[in-house]
């Protein structure tokens, strides 16, 4: 007889979301910075939407698999919001601009997604998304 999983167990967040969640808030950090960093006169802008293109592949299979993951209303905007809220309101300088900066640049020019990847798990080690990670079988 087949019994139905328990709702933990279905609403778990299996690897790939875990990552899409790491790659977004990556972003999210990446853009709200730039906006900060402009904002005192120090702008990055250029090596941030240069990184964007060279990893746009990325950026967008990870934002397909977050909101597919969501997939619900307003759920996806609300996540994104909270990112954007939280990486918005930090202080920022010169030096951090400049630091930020060359991530960006490094990264627009290394297209490796193990490029990125390195650094995303770097810089965003937990992703501030809810839910458990799933089991390994």
């Amino acid at each position: 007889m087949l019994l139905p999983l328990p709702v933990q167990a279905q609403a778990c967040l299996d690897r790939e979301t875990l990552v899409a969640a790491q790659v977004h808030e990556f972003e999210a950090m990446m853009m709200a910075v730039s906006l900060r960093c402009k904002a005192i006169g120090v702008d990055i802008s250029a090596d941030y939407e240069a990184m964007l293109a060279t990893h746009a592949p990325v950026f967008a299979a990870a934002d397909r698999r977050l909101r597919a993951h969501f997939a619900q209303g307003r759920t996806y905007e609300s996540y994104a919001t909270q990112l954007g809220n939280r990486y918005g309101g930090g202080a920022t300088d010169p030096a951090n601009c400049q630091r930020f900066d060359a991530v960006a640049r490094t990264l627009a020019a290394q297209p490796a997604i193990s490029a990125l990847g390195k650094v995303v798990a770097a810089m965003v080690a937990q992703p501030r998304i809810t839910g458990a990670a799933c089991r390994k079988p």
